[in-house]
């Protein structure tokens, strides 16, 4: 009896061992590596991978790590992630110099920070934005918008107040709206491949009285008492082509095939 309970012991620590065993080698397998961080060894693009293949396809903010001018190919740097993601000059991002004892500890972020695009896309980004490899990152200021409230960015300037963009309550509700940084939903909408699908309601008809004017030539007419009459809903879908299709003027059902199409370099559309 004492033989066989040890046998059925042994058998359980086998078992346990064989199960433990992948587990104990795969926790310590490459672990006890580092990246050289005086060196900026340390590869963005291990876990960014996706982020870098469209940005290596961009037409724009293609930085890669080399000069203005050139094109990207080879290994490129972590520059290509620093110029905007540790653009902002607000934020002390952590860091290692020349040597393992010339640290700089991060204050509100470590080694990114998300950022917005009015950061380098306002007026004086040269004031808020870090120089990098010695070059001054701002881009040209977006203008011809009001300034949205709860924003720190300035979108004006003494010579560019706005007043009269289409876009200005898109700006507005996306900044209130706490999904990304500032306006960079309304941003990302019209300037990236990015589909979007809309649910638009519009007004039905446009009305107004128009009276003839009996003591000038027939043709002329007094109007007034404008109106708008009803509603309709049609929900488009906007690819990343920048194509879109429409639902019609019923309920929505599903995408159009092949939405959201493709974008630089690859299809998802299936």
């Amino acid at each position: 009896m004492k033989s066989s309970n040890l046998v059925l012991m042994t058998v359980a620590i086998v078992a346990v061992g064989i199960i433990a065993m992948p587990s104990t080698i795969s926790l310590f397998a490459g672990q006890h590596t580092w990246y050289n961080l005086t060196n900026d060894e340390l590869p963005c693009r291990k876990c960014h991978a996706e982020v870098f293949y469209e940005l290596e396809r961009s037409a724009f903010h293609r930085w890669n790590g080399y000069k203005w001018g050139q094109n990207a190919s080879g290994n490129p740097e972590n520059l290509a992630c620093y110029g905007c993601h540790r653009a902002n000059a607000s934020i002390t991002y952590a860091d290692v110099g020349n040597s393992v004892t010339d640290v700089t500890p991060g204050t509100k972020a470590h080694a990114a920070s998300t950022v917005a695009c009015m950061l380098c896309h306002q007026f004086d980004a040269d004031k808020a934005v870090n120089k990098l490899d010695g070059y001054s990152m701002p881009g040209y200021a977006a203008g011809g918008f009001e300034k949205p409230t709860g924003s720190p960015y300035n979108y004006t300037d003494s010579t560019h107040p706005g007043g009269y963009a289409a876009h200005q309550k898109f700006i507005e509700a996306a900044v209130i709206e706490d999904e990304m940084e500032d306006a960079n939903e309304a941003c990302i909408a019209c300037h990236t491949h990015i589909p979007v699908k809309i649910n638009w309601t519009h007004r039905y008809s446009l009305e107004f009285n128009a009276t003839p004017e009996f003591e000038l030539p027939p043709t002329h007419f007094n109007v007034s008492d404008w109106s708008f009459n009803g509603t309709y809903n049609i929900t488009v879908y906007g690819g990343r082509n920048g194509t879109s299709s429409d639902t019609g003027t019923g309920t929505p059902t599903s995408p159009p095939p092949q939405w959201p199409g493709t974008w630089p370099g690859q299809d998802e559309s299936s």
